[in-house]
């Protein structure tokens, strides 16, 4: 069994670079032939991380030594090619980390014993049209049944819905806030999943969810037997803490990318100072992406710093995908449909795993309550 770690993988990511970007270039046409380029065995073993090991059909791979930063740094690196082709990816989403923690062992074979065949998805829906992500005001509802419960529940921006088998609802019953799992194929008769329309990043295929009069047995429900009101919002705390330097890595990894095209891009004197300021800005948030993983990986991470490196990372990223037309030729831009879509995925990181002003109050609200004095926040 040889380990899951990023030197071990690191002479294969090329290939599987190249394998996202030529998925990336088919979603917007043809998306099943889109998924059929991903079918690597390598691409979803990294897929696979974070489920739980006996689930996992890859068993040459020793997934016990794949640290946090491993994981990082593969998906940092396979974002310089396409973080688009990287989201279309199978795995469990954002769901592994709340069902690995609040579910009890038969709730966990339930959730994860489908991922013994790849390819599998899974989805996780918060988000509501009306509240966004604001968990104190979900409007999405458990009602007691004499059976066990009804859900009535609508939620948007919600990635790989349609293709998942099974996926996790957050939902409330009174004042408990509660992660309900469901399967959309069981489900179908009281589940529509509309698919929205995309400017970039089209590789998470977000969609919109309504399910209506849904039966749930109290079985079905995480940490529901468990004392305290906010299980499922403690475990949403977890599960964002541990997916927004996620997406703080592939944002790095897409900046990275752009870059790389204006290496080989004749510039003025004053472009070149402005592209080598990138350059260093690149790698001092690189930097700071892998002491945030460290700590994590210890348990001292800081839920402040992951929301300010994630407002970073995508103000960086976007930056540079704003200046790219103008530093690059008429001909050059209009021609390379890649990288003027690459630009646009670019602009889409902004949303993901919070938007930008919640992000701004993470920073704020997390720092003082732990004593420190903030300045500003930028």
């Amino acid at each position: 069994m040889k380990a899951l770690t990023f030197n071990n993988v690191l002479k294969e990511l090329d290939a599987l670079g190249e394998k996202l970007r030529h998925a990336a270039s088919q979603v917007e046409s043809d998306r099943q032939q889109a998924l059929s380029c991903l079918e690597d065995e390598l691409l979803y073993t990294i897929a696979y991380i974070g489920i739980p090991s006996e689930f996992i059909p890859f068993r040459q791979w020793d997934y016990q030594a794949c640290h946090y930063s491993d994981h990082i740094d593969m998906l940092e690196y396979l974002s310089r090619f396409d973080a688009s082709g990287l989201m279309m990816l199978p795995g469990a989403s954002l769901s592994a980390r709340a069902v690995t923690t609040l579910g009890t062992p038969e709730q966990q074979a339930f959730f994860f014993s489908r991922f013994n065949k790849p390819p599998c998805w899974a989805f996780f829906a918060v988000t509501e049209p009306d509240v966004g992500s604001d968990t104190q005001s979900i409007a999405s509802q458990l009602t007691p049944t004499e059976n066990g419960y009804l859900l009535n529940a609508r939620k948007k921006f919600i990635g790989g819905a349609q293709l998942a088998s099974v996926g996790l609802v957050f939902a409330r019953e009174d004042n408990r806030q509660l992660l309900v799992m469901v399967e959309p194929e069981q489900a179908a008769p009281h589940m529509t999943i509309t698919p929205l329309q995309q400017f970039g990043l089209q590789g998470s295929n977000l969609t919109e969810l309504e399910i209506n009069g849904l039966a749930v047995t109290p079985d079905r429900i995480l940490g529901h037997d468990r004392k305290g009101l906010n299980q499922g919002l403690a475990a949403l705390g977890q599960v964002f803490e541990r997916h927004r330097p996620m997406v703080s890595a592939m944002a790095l990894g897409t900046a990275y990318g752009l870059l790389q095209v204006l290496d080989n891009t004749p510039l003025t004197a004053d472009q070149q100072r402005w592209h080598a300021q990138q350059w260093r800005t690149y790698h001092l948030l690189r930097r700071q992406l892998s002491d945030i993983a460290v700590r994590y990986q210890s348990g001292q991470s800081h839920y402040h710093t992951t929301s300010q490196l994630k407002r970073h990372c995508t103000l960086f990223v976007e930056t540079v995908a704003h200046r790219m037309p103008h530093l690059l030729s008429e001909q050059a831009w209009l021609e390379d449909t890649p990288l003027r879509r690459r630009c646009r995925d670019a602009l889409a990181f902004e949303y993901m795993e919070g938007t930008a002003n919640i992000h701004l109050m993470n920073s704020f609200r997390c720092y003082t309550a732990r004593g420190g004095v903030c300045a500003h926040v930028s």
